[in-house]
């Protein structure tokens, strides 16, 4: 009886084991590989800006942290433009705010995602102008390069650019926390 139970518990191991190898899960892609061509336009463009590249912890954007509430979001932003839901992912609601969605899971903050087209963005209290250039400046070198984006990661604080390659133009900045990947 006692082998039998070892038998089924290991057998259960396995077989669960065996399913997470089969799951999608994100992987980073390689280091993020940049030309001084790139560097040196990203400088020129944006030589009226003095950064002092500060150590970003991604602790916040705009003011708000990835803990923050419903009940904070409202009370730093106001009323949104625009409560909508997901039709498939229910438990997902979005907050809509010029340039700004906030997304929220079953009440908890997903994601904060700002618009390529804002003005600016503030990161941990730094405002920054919305360009590639400028937040790679202010940033510094870039953790990963993805097929859609650069991904900054500090701790558990995800911040990617989302990059329109072919156009050479930021579509979207997204602030998550690494669990929601």
């Amino acid at each position: 009886m006692k082998n039998t139970l070892i038998a089924c518990y290991l057998a259960g191991g396995i077989i669960s084991i065996a399913s997470l190898s089969f799951m999608s899960v994100p992987q980073p892609v390689h280091k993020l590989q940049t030309t001084s061509a790139f560097t040196e336009s990203a400088t020129a463009e944006h030589a009226d800006y003095n950064y002092t590249v500060p150590d970003f912890k991604l602790q916040s954007v705009n003011g708000l942290s990835l803990y923050d509430d419903k009940v904070t979001v409202q009370r730093m932003l106001g009323k949104p433009a625009h409560v909508s839901r997901d039709d498939y992912f229910t438990e997902f609601e979005t907050y809509e705010y010029p340039n700004l969605n906030i997304v929220f899971r079953e009440g908890v903050m997903e994601e904060i995602k700002v618009s390529g087209s804002a003005d600016t963005i503030r990161i941990d209290d730094q405002e920054i102008p919305v360009s590639i250039e400028a937040l790679i400046k202010a940033l510094g070198e870039p953790d990963y390069k993805a097929d859609d984006g650069i991904v900054y990661q500090r701790q558990e604080n995800v911040l990617k650019l989302f990059i329109n390659y072919d156009k050479g133009t930021l579509d979207s900045i997204a602030y998550y926390h690494i669990s929601s990947v």
